[in-house]
């Protein structure tokens, strides 16, 4: 997923770079090339259910 940001009129660059880490850290892609990085067991029903209960909450806050 490609994040970037735009600056706006009147922001300063910090401000802008810490929109950008918040929009990053936000798509989770770090999180997914740490446990990637890896190679691990099967997933099972019980981890895939607390998955989609974690994804289910964040569309909700999105859909906002």
């Amino acid at each position: 997923m490609i994040v970037y940001t735009i600056k706006n009129e009147n922001e300063p660059n910090e401000k802008m770079i810490l929109r950008y880490k918040k929009m990053f850290f936000q798509t989770r892609v770090v999180n997914k090339l740490r446990t990637e990085r890896y190679s691990q067991r099967a997933v099972t029903r019980r981890q895939k259910r607390k998955a989609a209960v974690i994804r289910q909450t964040y569309r909700a806050l999105n859909s906002k």
